[in-house]
């Protein structure tokens, strides 16, 4: 057997079980509904009764669908324009605000400037009013100072100062200058 021979059986058996499935659907199918029309028979119902009822309802909720569809579309729409009325209210409000604000900020620096003004005229003011010290008193204070300064220098005896005290026995031998950078040791007896 080759692989073409194979492949065609395999659809033919397959064919064959869709085939006979579909057959035994159709079937049941017919069964079913023989059953159901019995059992609605024994209520007083009929076929047609049962057919127009389901059509009913097809239609009602048909309807109700399309009125939900209807009712979320408008209210897609208003929410829309609403929100874009906000938005927009919003931003117009918000500049008003950005412009009042520029206007109190202005309104802040120039009342500012002139109590800087102001208080600065007042200092000036206040300046003028106060008596002017005199400085001569005090150049006179430095003259008498210095005065007596000098005469007090002037006036003392000098004291003597001994640059040198003459102690001989304080006074120890001189060591012996270094020779070829070596430091002088005591003279030691010759050998």
């Amino acid at each position: 057997m080759d692989e073409v021979d194979v492949m065609t059986r395999a659809g033919e058996s397959v064919g064959k079980a869709v085939g006979t499935g579909l057959k035994a659907a159709r079937q049941g199918v017919v069964r079913a509904g023989h059953v159901a029309e019995v059992k609605l028979a024994e209520r007083g119902i009929t076929a047609d009764q049962v057919r127009g009822t389901l059509v009913e309802r097809a239609d009602t909720l048909m309807g109700k669908a399309e009125d939900w569809e209807k009712q979320t579309r408008r209210s897609r729409k208003r929410l829309a324009k609403k929100s874009a009325k906000t938005r927009a209210e919003l931003v117009s409000r918000a500049e008003e605000v950005r412009k009042e604000v520029r206007k109190a900020a202005k309104q802040a620096r120039k009342d500012a400037k002139s109590r800087a003004k102001d208080l600065r005229k007042a200092a000036a003011n206040l300046g003028a009013d106060a008596p002017k010290a005199r400085k001569w008193p005090w150049v006179v204070g430095l003259l008498v100072a210095a005065a007596v300064a000098g005469y007090v220098a002037l006036t003392r005896k000098p004291e003597e100062v001994h640059l040198h005290e003459e102690n001989e026995e304080a006074q120890a031998p001189l060591p012996e200058p270094v020779l070829n950078g070596q430091a002088p040791s005591q003279k030691e007896p010759a050998k």
